[in-house]
């Protein structure tokens, strides 16, 4: 796919320019990546994202920053994202995949019975976590930017956005779905899974149902992996983020072919003329920071990681046109 250069005529990077939309890619942990770029992001106070999108972690980082923003700003932002995935790598269950041969077992187990069988309490202890650390009723009633967060319905495969009037828990909980490890969320009547297998993250919402001139997308699947993987858990890693990156490819050509078609017309209308020039602008996580099968025994460590590297390529974006740390 052909992606037009950024303009230069601005001082701005696409992070600081008006009219921006966020996109958040998710991923599993490696959504700390994320954590790490909008750590970085809202210690600039230039940075002010009308509209956001997102599907499972990335949906789980937009409700945060929302949440922040309503209580506290931009502080109140980063306090709400750095408390959530605290909570996130001090959760039981990922201390558990430190123990020996705990990949292997889930991996096994996952693959022979349904989580209706394994866990047909239906407990999710992330459900407990979203509910003491973002603020749904806040979001729904003041937030000030406008969420698209995907879940795809079982039924169709269509994908589902919903917005910041309907948040709830079991929105994040809907779009987080993944079907070998949780039963699916049942919302108004119909079921969703996890919405990184429809949309991931929407990236049409914000182009065509929003005043965005810049559409800044933070991918947690890498643009290429030289390697190509031979053991068991690193194909089955590979084949996930394929499968996860899918929706975003699609979405992407699409809008290719649209600002190309609107390239050859004559007179447009305003909104068509701001779909024309529409600019996006990506920060993708590095293949080297995967580590074959998607985590870690050592989780907090590796969120870690994830988190400095995040905010080190916001700044590589940032520093590249000219902004440093020090200007707030």
């Amino acid at each position: 796919m052909h992606v037009r250069p950024l303009q230069t005529s601005t001082p701005l990077p696409p992070p600081l320019r008006p009219h921006l939309a966020l996109a958040l890619q998710g991923g599993g942990a490696y959504g700390a990546f994320a954590w790490g770029v909008l750590d970085r992001l809202l210690e600039e106070r230039r940075f002010k994202p009308e509209a956001i999108s997102g599907a499972s972690a990335g949906a789980l980082n937009a409700a945060a920053l929302a949440s922040g923003l309503v209580h506290g700003g931009h502080e109140g932002a980063r306090e709400a994202l750095a408390s959530l995935w605290s909570k996130v790598a001090d959760m039981t269950f990922l201390k558990m995949m430190g123990a020996p041969g705990a990949h292997l077992q889930l991996d096994l187990m996952t693959r022979l019975i349904s989580p209706y069988q394994f866990n047909p309490l239906n407990i999710n202890p992330l459900r407990d976590l979203l509910n003491r650390e973002i603020d749904f009723e806040a979001v729904r009633t003041h937030s000030r930017v406008a969420l698209f967060l995907a879940a795809t319905n079982v039924r169709t495969g269509k994908p589902r956005m919903f917005r910041e009037r309907e948040i709830s828990v079991d929105v994040l909980l809907a779009s987080a779905c993944l079907p070998y490890l949780h039963q699916a969320v049942e919302i108004e009547g119909e079921t969703y899974w996890d919405g990184g297998l429809s949309a991931n993250p929407p990236l049409l919402p914000l182009a065509l149902d929003t005043n965005c001139r810049t559409l800044l997308l933070v991918k947690l699947t890498p643009d290429a992996e030289p390697d190509v993987p031979v053991h068991a858990n690193s194909i089955f890693a590979r084949m996930r983020r394929l499968l996860f990156n899918a929706a975003l490819r699609c979405d992407l050509e699409a809008l290719s072919r649209m600002q190309a078609q609107l390239r050859q017309a004559g007179r447009l209308p305003r909104d068509l003329l701001r779909l024309r020039e529409l600019e996006i602008a990506a920060i993708t996580i590095a293949a080297e920071l995967l580590n074959g099968d998607g985590a870690d025994p050592r989780a907090s460590e590796v969120i870690r990681k994830l988190h400095i590297a995040g905010r080190d390529a916001a700044e590589d974006m940032l520093a590249s046109q000219g902004v440093t740390p020090a200007s707030k």
